[in-house]
């Protein structure tokens, strides 16, 4: 596991776009919606688990995410 750079695109109070890139250069969307995790940009199967303001992502088998509502929403 490391740390990526993120680019984030806010749209609106609840709403934004997050684009994950790994250290070779690789990405991922992940969109929230509502304040939530909504989906991502892999047609992978995506899933969430929330602890306190902190959203722990799953996309496919052997990707994970940890993303603060803070970061996300600007909380």
């Amino acid at each position: 596991m490391t740390r990526c750079a993120v680019n984030i695109a806010h749209k609106g109070t609840d709403k934004a776009d997050i684009t994950v890139t790994w250290p070779d250069g690789g990405t991922r969307v992940i969109s929230f919606s509502a304040g939530m995790p909504a989906n991502s940009d892999s047609p992978s199967e995506f899933r969430f688990t929330r602890e306190g303001a902190l959203n722990m992502i799953r996309v496919g088998v052997s990707e994970r995410f940890e993303i603060t509502d803070q970061l996300a929403l600007g909380d």
